[in-house]
C-alpha cells in the first residue's frame, strides 16, 4: 500500500504560512512565488482531505485543523533541520557519541574531563545534552546517560562512577567567621533544598538527634548549580555533594558548618543501552569515564578533584539519605 506522507515542500509552504499568517510572507521566506506557495498548500489540502487555512479576500487564518497541525509539522521540520545539523557535524569516519548528563554534573565534572578523552581518542565527537530525569532511549538517539538514583534503569546496562556526600554549606557573608556551627544553630538559618532530594535537610537533622526541627520551611530548586548559587550567594545554607562544590571551598565562597555530613542512598552512575554495550567506542567511553570518577576521588589527581581541606570530609561522623534521580 502507497503510503501517505506530503512533500516536505508542501509542508514547509503550509508551515510558513501559518507562521507569518501571510502566503506573500511565506513566499519571501522560502524563495519563492506566492502562486508556487498557494499551489503546495493547495496540494496538501487535497492530500489531507482537509481545509487548513480560512480564506477571506486576501487574508488566511487557521482552520482548527489547521492550527494542530501546523504545531505538529514546525515541529517535525526543526527536527529534520536538528538531525541534518548533526549528521553534518559527524566525524569524517563517523566516530560519535551521544551523551545525557544531569545539567550540573555534566557542566562542571564531565564536559571539564573530556579534553582527555579527546586526547586518548582523536577523530571522536562526543555530544552532551542535559537530561534532569530517565527517559526512554528507544525514543532518543542517545547512547548513554549519566545520572543519580539507583542501577535499576529498565533495559540499561549501568556501571557505579561515584557516591555523592552531602555537606551543610553556607556563604561567609550569611555565618561570618564562626567556626564549625552546632546542629542547632545550622536549624536557625535559612534551609535551602534541592527538589529531588527533598528529606536531606530532615534525615541530616535526625541524625544530630534534633528530629524535632522544621525542616519544610525555606526555598526550593531543581537544579544542582542554582542551588550552589543560592548558598554561594548568602541566601541560606544548603546541603551540598562535595564534588560539585570544591572550588567554592578553595575559593572561600563557601564553608563547611558542620563535621556531620550526609551520605545519600543513591549513587551517581553512567547507563547505556544493552543493545548497544558492546559499542567498541562506548566500551572505550565507559572506561574512561570509570578511570575518570575512580581518579576524582584521589586530589589533584584531574580537573574537579577535591582539594585536600575537603577530600577527607567522607571520612567525617556520616548519617545516610534516601535519593532522587535528578
Amino acid at each position: 500500500m502507497r503510503r501517505r506522507i506530503p512533500s516536505l515542500g508542501a509542508l514547509m509552504a503550509f508551515s510558513a504560512a501559518a507562521k507569518h499568517l501571510s502566503v506573500t510572507r511565506a513566499a519571501s521566506e522560502l524563495a519563492l512565488t506566492e502562486s508556487a506557495v498557494s499551489r503546495q498548500i493547495a496540494q496538501l489540502e487535497t492530500q489531507l482531505g482537509v481545509k487548513l487555512f480560512h480564506r477571506i479576500k486576501k487574508r488566511i487564518t487557521l482552520t482548527r485543523a489547521g492550527a494542530a497541525y501546523s504545531t505538529r509539522v514546525a515541529q517535525t521540520i526543526e527536527r529534520i533541520e536538528r538531525d541534518a545539523l548533526e549528521i553534518m557535524g559527524y566525524e569524517a569516519d563517523g566516530m560519535v557519541l551521544d551523551v545525557a548528563a544531569l545539567p550540573t554534573v555534566g557542566a562542571q565534572w564531565l564536559i571539564p574531563r573530556l579534553p582527555d578523552f579527546y586526547a586518548r581518542h582523536p577523530g571522536v565527537a562526543v555530544n552532551v545534552s542535559a537530561r534532569n530525569t530517565r527517559f526512554f532511549f528507544s525514543e532518543t538517539a542517545l547512547d548513554g546517560a549519566l545520572y543519580f538514583g539507583q542501577p535499576d534503569w529498565p533495559g540499561t546496562q549501568a556501571d557505579h562512577l561515584f557516591d555523592e556526600i552531602l555537606l551543610p554549606v553556607g556563604s561567609p557573608t550569611l555565618i561570618g567567621r564562626r567556626g564549625e556551627l552546632p546542629p542547632s544553630k545550622v536549624a536557625e538559618l535559612r534551609l535551602l533544598h534541592l527538589v529531588t532530594r527533598a528529606d536531606a535537610w530532615r534525615r541530616w537533622f535526625d541524625a544530630a538527634e534534633l528530629g524535632g526541627t522544621n525542616v519544610i520551611r525555606g526555598p526550593r530548586f531543581d537544579i544542582q548549580s542554582t542551588l550552589i548559587s543560592a548558598a554561594s550567594s548568602g541566601l541560606g545554607v544548603a546541603l551540598l555533594p562535595e564534588f560539585l562544590i570544591s572550588d567554592q571551598l578553595r575559593s572561600g565562597k563557601l564553608k563547611v558548618l558542620s563535621s556531620l555530613t550526609l551520605k545519600s542512598v543513591g549513587s551517581y552512575y553512567f547507563a547505556c543501552p544493552e543493545e548497544k554495550a558492546g559499542n567498541p567506542l562506548l566500551q572505550a567511553f565507559r572506561a574512561w569515564l570509570l578511570s575518570q570518577a575512580q581518579a576524582s576521588a584521589h586530589p589533584g589527581s584531574s580537573p574537579g578533584a577535591l582539594p585536600k581541606e575537603t577530600g577527607r570530609l567522607a571520612d567525617r561522623r556520616s548519617a545516610t539519605t534516601a535519593g532522587g534521580k535528578g
